[in-house]
């Protein structure tokens, strides 16, 4: 699913949006602090390197990817997730930092974000796709869920609100990009 009959479409983020991503990844952890392991304060204490670095490699797609959605007409930002491999686990393809702007919601970019995010992972070899939800976030959940994904049962303390915790899923991938519904 590419969104495009929704006006929207989903690519990799480019070397030179760090600035670009920073900003709309501000504006994710102060809509939905409880959805990232990162604060908001913590971020902003983040050298530019880092942020540079996080875009450079997303943007190359080798280890990790970064991914957004982007209104069609007008090049803005919609909707963002991440996925990586890990040097010893480069068979799970981990899920991190799916948010969608408020003003985009329920037009298919969430949907979209998945379905590009697994390709990579098929791209990549890998096995599973893992992400950690957040125990009061049921949107989140409600869509993974229709997306293949399982609950595990596996849960660890949410990292910045100690009333919450996160809660393990994955799904199997097996066979093809084509196979498995991507372009």
């Amino acid at each position: 699913m590419t969104g495009a009959d929704q006006g929207f479409r989903v690519r990799r983020v480019r070397p030179d949006e760090a600035a670009v991503f920073k900003a709309f990844r501000l504006r994710a952890l102060a809509d939905a602090p409880d959805a990232f392991a990162t604060t908001t304060a913590q971020a902003l204490a983040m050298p530019e390197s880092v942020w540079i670095e996080r875009v450079t490699n997303g943007a190359a797609g080798i280890m990790s990817v970064l991914l957004i959605g982007v209104d069609a007409a007008s090049n803005r930002w919609l909707g963002m997730t991440g996925s990586y491999v890990e040097d010893g686990e480069p068979t799970i393809a981990n899920v991190i930092s799916v948010w969608v702007a408020p003003e985009a919601r329920r037009r298919g970019v969430a949907r979209a974000l998945q379905a590009a995010a697994l390709a990579w992972a098929v791209s990549r070899r890998a096995q599973q796709q893992q992400l950690w939800v957040a125990s009061n976030n049921d949107a989140a959940r409600t869509l993974y869920l229709a997306e293949g994904f399982t609950l595990t049962g596996a849960t660890l303390p949410h990292p910045n609100n100690p009333a919450l915790h996160e809660q393990e899923m994955i799904r199997t991938l097996s066979g093809s990009p084509h196979e498995l519904g991507t372009p």
